[in-house]
């Protein structure tokens, strides 16, 4: 029988050494640094347990198309969502308030000197910036789920790319994962709306007869705002062919 009264020391390099060395650390070598692994959960967003990727950019672009910040809100940001709402409402409201009062407006701006064709195009150089604003909604939902999600590469059902594009051209292009030439379609289609609009809906006809008693600059418009119109269908129907052509042709094919 051993004497009990032995003692066994073990320090830290015999434990170390006991310890048996993982693949990457024997490929590596004695003198090299092995890296823990993160878990995918940790680290960069990946695709869902399924394989399939989440569909998620597709439908917060598509929210805020219509109510800003709603896409935003869906991304869990909730601070930016409650901004671009109330940035909505509130170019909503003012614009009512613009309509509503033009004529005291407009008697007020004689006071300062301002002629109501200048008031007009004051009021259209603000409009067109919000436009952007509408783009930058988009794009930051979309991008923002994408962080989250990982990489979307469209929902690949070609007559539901089609009807989208056919209600709002881009919108197509969206749900297809292109979100730059959606952004460009949806500029366009956006622009060449906004120009009708201000033709038909504000006194530009009154304005432009007064100052040209010969009316050829309105002549001159009324051409422009025809070949507006051809090329608002023209890209309408090219949003259209588009967004059905790439959805049909990056789709699985069945083997």
């Amino acid at each position: 029988m051993g004497r009990q009264s032995d003692v066994f020391v073990i320090d830290g390099d015999t434990v170390l050494r006991a310890q048996p060395k993982t693949a990457a650390a024997k490929m590596a070598g004695p003198g090299a640094q092995t890296v823990p692994l993160v878990p995918e959960s940790q680290g960069a967003p990946g695709p869902a347990p399924d394989g399939k990727h989440s569909a998620r950019p597709a439908g917060a672009a598509s929210l805020s198309l219509y109510i800003w910040g709603s896409g935003q809100w869906l991304n869990g940001d909730r601070d930016l969502a409650v901004l671009l709402v109330l940035s909505q409402t509130l170019i909503v409201a003012l614009h009512y308030l613009v309509i509503a009062t033009w004529s005291p407006i407009q008697r007020m701006a004689h006071i300062f000197f301002i002629e109501e064709w200048e008031l007009l195009l004051g009021a259209a150089a603000i409009d067109f910036w919000l436009i952007f604003l509408l783009l930058f909604n988009v794009s930051q939902a979309f991008k923002s789920a994408e962080r989250q999600k990982g990489p979307f590469h469209g929902l690949k059902r070609p007559w539901l790319a089609g009807l989208t594009s056919l209600i709002v051209p881009g919108w197509g292009q969206l749900l297809n994962g292109q979100l730059r030439k959606g952004l460009c379609f949806l500029m366009a289609f956006v622009v060449q709306a906004y120009l009708l609009a201000f033709y038909l809906m504000t006194p530009l006809y009154r304005i432009v007869s007064d100052l040209d008693p010969n009316q050829q600059v309105l002549r001159d418009i009324i051409q422009y705002g025809k070949v507006v119109l051809v090329a608002t269908g023209l890209l309408w129907m090219m949003s259209v062919y588009d967004a059905v052509l790439v959805a049909r042709y990056t789709r699985p094919r069945a083997q």
